[in-house]
């Protein structure tokens, strides 16, 4: 049995411990050891894309939160108009590096479409400061409102988190959040 290779570490802002891990070809993200996101299996970012950005209008811009393995951008890429544009939001400067580096190929380099605007920081505090900006937020931060790698997400799913994404939305936006749980 071929065994699993540690190909990247990182420690979140919160000292969780994340992985990045390759056997036989598939990668997979770890947050203290518990799997987080798989090369292989990724319907439910995909998804989570495709719910908020089919028929989006022209010149649509989508935000979303957490980049994973690529997966929900290069799907809200896909559907996005061509004039659209995403702002991808990642805490851990690794999830970047792993994202140009060797995972970058699964989702044919989504960071590299002229439509990506990158930005290393904190979600909520994107989202704290936006007003009326996005047509669509994807968050895919960690796992849901019952956080595994970062306790900073909890705000998110709070009245006054869930208040600030509305008024980051413009009117009529939509919003997707994946959960683990729910």
């Amino acid at each position: 049995m071929k065994p699993w290779i540690t190909v990247g570490e990182a420690i979140s802002p919160d000292g969780t411990r994340l992985e990045l891990v390759e056997h036989d070809g598939e990668y997979i993200i770890r947050a203290d050891d518990l799997p987080l996101m798989s090369t292989r299996m990724h319907f439910s970012e995909v998804e989570l894309a495709r719910i908020v950005c089919v028929k989006l209008k022209p010149g649509a811009k989508v935000m979303i939160g957490g980049l994973g393995l690529g997966y929900t951008l290069r799907s809200a890429l896909d559907l996005l108009p061509e004039d659209g544009k995403a702002v991808q939001v990642e805490l851990v400067t690794e999830i970047v590096e792993w994202n140009r580096g060797p995972v970058a190929t699964f989702t044919d380099h989504p960071l590299d479409d002229k439509r990506t605007e990158l930005v290393q920081g904190d979600v909520a505090e994107v989202i704290r400061n936006a007003h009326n900006e996005f047509d669509a937020i994807m968050l895919d931060v960690d796992n849901g409102p019952s956080p595994i790698a970062d306790e900073s997400n909890a705000w998110l799913y709070t009245d006054p988190g869930l208040q600030a994404i509305r008024h980051a939305l413009k009117n009529g936006g939509r919003v997707a959040i994946w959960s683990a749980d729910d």
